[in-house]
């Protein structure tokens, strides 16, 4: 994993680390690796979600994890912490992750989802594709036509 990051290789350095991620769910050095990774990439809203439970979380990080997650109870949920919050470094830390518990906590309950998932329509610009496949297939079924009448009439003959 080091190796693909020295190398520039950040995207299997990130799967790497949520794969380790999921073994080892309450430690905080691949919290802060993903958040470096993130950071290196520009992507800022990743880059607070990993880096909020550390010390290395910049505040316009935690603004972006914020504008892209809205939800105190996602934001809960995506920063995956199941450990206890004594582990956790030091009280800005501690003070930071109760500030969403008591955000989330005032929002009311956690949203639910009901009903089924359906696919947002998908529209397309032009439809120059569709008329082109159209002309060709009437043009193709034409000339089919005219083959299957000239093989009649031969054969008639």
């Amino acid at each position: 994993m080091r190796q693909d990051l020295a190398a520039g290789r950040t995207y299997p350095a990130t799967q790497r680390l949520r794969t380790l991620l999921a073994s080892y769910p309450d430690d905080l050095e691949i919290y802060r690796l993903l958040a470096a990774v993130y950071r290196q990439t520009g992507n800022f809203a990743e880059a607070g979600r990993w880096a909020f439970l550390t010390s290395e979380a910049r505040p316009e990080e935690l603004a972006a994890f914020a504008r892209a997650n809205p939800d105190p109870w996602a934001r809960l949920r995506l920063i995956r912490w199941q450990g206890d919050p004594a582990e956790l470094g030091d009280d800005e830390i501690r003070a930071r992750l109760g500030a969403l518990i008591e955000e989330a906590e005032k929002s009311g309950p956690p949203t639910r989802w009901v009903g089924s998932y359906r696919a947002p329509d998908r529209t397309r610009g032009i439809s120059l594709p569709c008329l082109f496949t159209t002309i060709s297939l009437i043009i193709i079924g034409g000339l089919i036509g005219i083959g299957l009448l000239r093989v009649m009439l031969w054969l008639v003959d």
